[in-house]
């Protein structure tokens, strides 16, 4: 029984390891982030692609140091798309730009792992007698072995959990009024983009973010998507070199 003891907690050290190997060598090998793009369109017309760029948070100002990057990045797509960005504040357009992260919530994961205990391999020694005669005995030893065989005695559960982020970056596109407040204009179009992961680095999502949302600005995607942006996408690698050289 020892012997079968001990093969049993082999057994579950060795699956337990196998598990922990597959998980890590997924995680690793995930090269795209999954981001959520979702865009609406107003009844109204673009007048123009000629905007002016604004913070959408109150407590943002948009000489924030993390504002100008966060915003280089969606400025380079909208070039892409055709936009042009005016030095002064009274462009038909006005696009105001908001960022965030959500609080972190806890995610738990159950796996089960199935144990095995080993069954036969006896060996039974039989002996024959058998009376020759004349005061003669014979004896015939022979031996079966029972088959070996592995039966499952039970189930390993682990419970773990980790922390995930909802990181989020949101474009709303207005058509400017002198004297008139944000929430006083009309929306022309507005792009939500989302990921959530275990990172909450903005500054390293930011970039996924305005990649995911390129084709979609001003478009009507009629419903959420889900883009999967390759950790090395030359558009993700330009897009991050375009912004850094704008000032």
């Amino acid at each position: 029984m020892g012997f079968r003891k001990s093969q049993v907690i082999a057994m579950r050290i060795v699956t337990m390891v196998a598990v922990l190997f597959v998980s890590l060598l997924a995680a690793g090998c995930s090269s795209s982030i999954p981001v959520k793009v979702d865009s609406i369109v107003g009844s109204e017309s673009m007048p123009d692609k000629t905007y002016s760029w604004f913070s959408g948070m109150p407590k943002v100002p948009q000489d924030d140091l993390y504002f100008r990057e966060f915003s280089n990045y969606f400025r380079s797509v909208l070039k892409q798309q055709g936009y042009v960005e005016s030095k002064e504040d009274n462009a038909p357009v006005a696009i105001y730009f908001s960022y965030g992260v959500s609080p972190g919530k806890t995610v738990q994961y159950t796996t089960s792992t199935p144990l095995y205990d080993w069954y036969g391999g006896d060996t039974i020694v039989y002996v024959q007698t058998r009376d020759e005669g004349g005061g003669e005995v014979s004896r015939t030893t022979s031996t079966v072995t029972t088959p070996l065989y592995r039966r499952m005695v039970g189930v390993d559960v682990d419970t773990r959990s980790y922390t995930v982020f909802t990181s989020y970056a949101v474009l709303e596109a207005k058509r400017y009024q002198p004297g008139s407040k944000p929430q006083e204009m009309k929306t022309l179009w507005k792009t939500t983009v989302s990921t959530t992961s275990k990172s909450n680095d903005l500054r390293a999502l930011m970039p996924v973010l305005a990649a995911a949302a390129a084709p979609y600005i001003g478009i009507d995607t009629g419903a959420a998507k889900i883009i999967k942006i390759q950790k090395d996408d030359p558009k993700l690698v330009e897009l991050k070199r375009k912004a850094q050289l704008s000032p």
